[in-house]
């Protein structure tokens, strides 16, 4: 046991006197030209060595090379430059007086890789092993098994397509044995102030480098993106495979990407799962299941990237599809009483892409409102906005429109169009509106323009027409016939606010409007349900969301008596309007106010009981 207690402390010894003696029995010129050989074998290109050369044998034999460049192309910057680069020796070649590195790390890594219009790149190799495999060669060993890079960059350029863009290596490992071997790349990266965890793995990194293809494997998991893809890929950049990606914002992950998208609430959390292609004019992905905000639709898209903005095509269909997170951003009025919207509409977002998408959905809400089976197309491209509702069910009845919007100098452009049949107009109003005061099966159509930078601008230019009809339907909140049949057997003793709560019915109604400078008049608006008769002129000011109206009930009992007529207006606030008789054709009702009342009679009026020509309601928005 002595013996061989004195055996291991003779090793001991002789390792440790090596470790302290070998460093200065080789010339550091030897470590520098081992060095150079090692790069020149991989690269084929000669490296500038400006800094010192160190070997050091504890903990590990190791060589520190300071401040070295490898070159690019002629007229290029420099492949590599690094602060230091500290080789892993093999003890066994060290022993035998050979410097041999296994792995390198580099410290501040700069890599610049350059693609010049003529077709030339910054890591193309005309020797070396790099150089051999590019060519078809995978018998060779690599010189250096393993890479890592700490703290590094990775800038790249385009000249052709003048994109650009840096990637800091925080901490990454690249492992590679030989041509014939797997490669696998893994670490840290931060791109655009956000850090990413990426692992890579190619099978066949040979055949990728000499043209051919290679099965790849990706993974990243960030705080914005997280995602995994599988496929082919080719030596000439084209991928084909499965891919599966989702994070916490949608919206945040495509800003992250460069779309300058403003800020936002929607486009939240989303998962996309497809396969997918892609190659250098974009990206198709040609069996999608999309989860977004809630969401859940299938269908295939394209995004092309051959042109200067994106442009993103695609047909997706759902089950449900709820869009009030959508619809919250686009407000139109708020406040108590409600007002329109007078901050800037931003439409900053119709300028990061073209789009060309439709979307058909089961059912369809946004917000209150409910639709049934809709079909829907939503395009936008320089700026404009424009969503063509092919066909929606909804409130028992359809609607089909346009609506486009275009932002220029002066703020923003608006239209729209379209016409609806059958619809519930009690339900429809209250939850698109928030009118509470008609009911009934209503039609129409409309078509209207505006132009401003707010919401309420555009309510104080707008322009067009629109026409209604009701059928079956009901005036919520008073009753004519009671309050009239009231006011014919006492005018003066009969309360107007008696008959508030009830309905009045009516088997039709029509109204036509023209709507200039944010006013929309109408001449000819009345319904009828038989004993009963209305008819009522004025304006509904949208700009302050008002109307000021004037009309006559005439009231028959039908025993052919003449009918009872009773003019009355209706003005006020949209969410609660007023409705108030004339008061002057109420004394006339009365016998015994009438002698009172006849000196004062104006003219045009009679104190018989007769009545004045509807009045012209004010058009002064």
């Amino acid at each position: 046991m002595r013996r061989i207690g004195l055996g291991f402390a003779a090793v001991a010894a002789a390792l440790a006197a090596a470790v302290l003696i070998l460093p200065w029995l080789i010339p550091e010129h030897a470590v520098r030209e081992a060095v150079r050989r090692e790069i020149v074998a991989l690269t084929g290109r000669e490296p500038v060595i400006a800094g010192r050369v160190r070997l050091s044998l504890a903990p590990l034999p190791a060589v520190t090379v300071e401040n070295i460049t490898i070159p690019g192309l002629d007229g290029m910057p420099p492949l590599l430059q690094a602060d230091s680069i500290e080789g892993t020796l093999r003890l066994s070649s060290l022993l035998a007086g050979r410097i041999d590195v296994s792995s390198l790390a580099l410290e501040t890594p700069r890599f610049a890789l350059v693609a010049t219009k003529d077709g030339r790149h910054s890591w193309d190799f005309k020797t070396g092993v790099l150089a051999d495999a590019a060519a078809g060669h995978s018998e060779e060993a690599l010189p250096v098994k393993s890479m890592r890079l700490i703290n590094g960059t990775v800038a790249y350029s385009d000249a052709i397509s003048g994109k650009s863009t840096v990637v800091t290596l925080r901490d990454a490992t690249v492992n590679w044995s030989s041509l014939a071997d797997a490669m696998s790349v893994s670490g840290v990266v931060d791109w655009r102030h956000r850090s990413t965890d990426v692992s890579i793995s190619i099978a066949d990194p040979s055949a990728l480098i000499s043209g051919g293809q290679s099965d790849l494997r990706l993974k990243m998991r960030g705080d914005m993106l997280n995602l995994n893809a599988s496929g082919n890929l080719s030596g000439g950049g084209k991928f084909d495979g499965r891919l599966a990606a989702g994070g916490k914002s949608l919206r945040e992950a495509l800003r992250w990407l460069g779309l300058d998208l403003p800020e936002g609430h929607s486009l939240a959390a989303f998962n996309v799962q497809s396969p997918i292609s892609i190659d250098a004019n974009g990206i198709a992905l040609s069996d999608v299941q999309l989860e977004l905000d809630g969401n859940e639709a299938e269908g295939s898209m394209t995004v092309q990237l051959a042109e200067p903005r994106p442009k993103i095509s695609g047909t997706l269909a759902a089950d449900t599809l709820d869009l009030t997170p959508y619809s919250s951003e686009v407000q139109l009025a708020t406040g108590l009483p409600r007002r329109w919207r007078s901050d800037r509409i931003n439409l900053k977002g119709l300028v990061v892409s073209d789009l060309d998408l439709r979307i058909s959905a089961g059912e369809m809400i946004v917000g209150k409102v409910h639709f049934g089976r809709t079909a829907a197309a939503v395009s936008t491209h320089d700026g404009l906005l424009d969503i063509a509702l092919g066909e929606a069910l909804t409130y028992g009845g359809t609607l089909k429109g346009r609506v486009t919007l275009k932002a220029d100098d002066g703020g923003t452009e608006f239209a729209a169009s379209g016409n609806f049949e059958a619809v519930e107009l009690g339900k429809a109003l209250g939850d698109f509106i928030g009118f509470h005061k008609l009911d009934g099966t209503g039609s129409g159509t409309f078509v209207i323009s505006a132009s401003g930078a707010s919401v309420a601008d555009l309510s104080r230019s707008m322009q067009g027409q629109a026409t209604i009809t009701v059928a079956d339907g009901a005036l919520i909140g008073i009753d004519l016939p009671d309050l009239m049949h009231k006011i014919e057997k006492r005018p003066l003793s009969a309360r107007f606010e008696s008959s508030y709560g009830g309905r009045t019915a009516f088997e039709k109604a029509h109204a036509s409007f023209k709507i200039t400078g944010g006013v929309a008049n109408t001449r000819d608006c009345d319904l009828d349900n038989g004993n009963l008769s209305v008819q009522l002129a004025g304006n509904s000011n949208i700009a302050s969301r008002s109307l000021d109206m004037a009309g006559i009930a005439n009231w028959a009992d039908g025993d052919g008596a003449e009918p009872f007529k009773l003019p009355f207006r209706v003005h006020g606030e949209w969410d609660g309007p007023l409705v108030e008789p004339d008061t002057n054709a109420l004394l006339r009702r009365s016998g015994a106010a009438a002698p009172l009342f006849h000196d004062y009679v104006q003219p045009g009026q009679d104190a018989s009981g007769s009545v004045a020509p509807i009045p012209a309601a004010a058009t002064t928005p």
